[in-house]
Formats: C-alpha cells, structure tokens, sequence
C-alpha cells in the first residue's frame, strides 16, 4: 500500500487519453476512507499539466498500483 507520509487527493483531467500512454501513470486501486475500493489513474508526476486540482468529497486512504 501507500507510505503514510504521501498525500493523495483526487484531481481532474484535462485530457484523459493522454494518461494511457504516458510512462508516469499506471492504473490503481484506491481504498477510499469510506471503505470502499476505486480504479483510477495513479499520476506520479506531481507537476503534470493535464490535471487540475479539484475538492471532493471522497478522501483516498490508500492506493495499489496494478490489479
């Protein structure tokens, strides 16, 4: 799972297709606070220009990366 020291928060894409082949995205699973599990895009280029930052109302816990 994640390290406890990482801040994940869920952000919108501007152009999703362009997260498919980019090398810095992998598909996650991502455990809500709620309890509940979510596939999603995992960005790990935290200076990416196709997301902005959003609030929502769900809060990510943590995240797997693969299936």
């Amino acid at each position: 799972m994640s390290n406890e020291n990482t801040r994940l928060k869920i952000v919108r894409l501007l152009e999703p297709s362009l997260c498919l082949s980019c090398r810095h995205s992998a598909i996650a699973t991502v455990e809500m606070e709620s309890g509940s599990n979510k596939r999603m895009l995992h960005c790990k280029r935290l200076d990416c220009d196709n997301w902005e930052t959003e609030e929502s109302e769900e809060t990510p816990r943590s995240i797997c990366d693969g299936s």
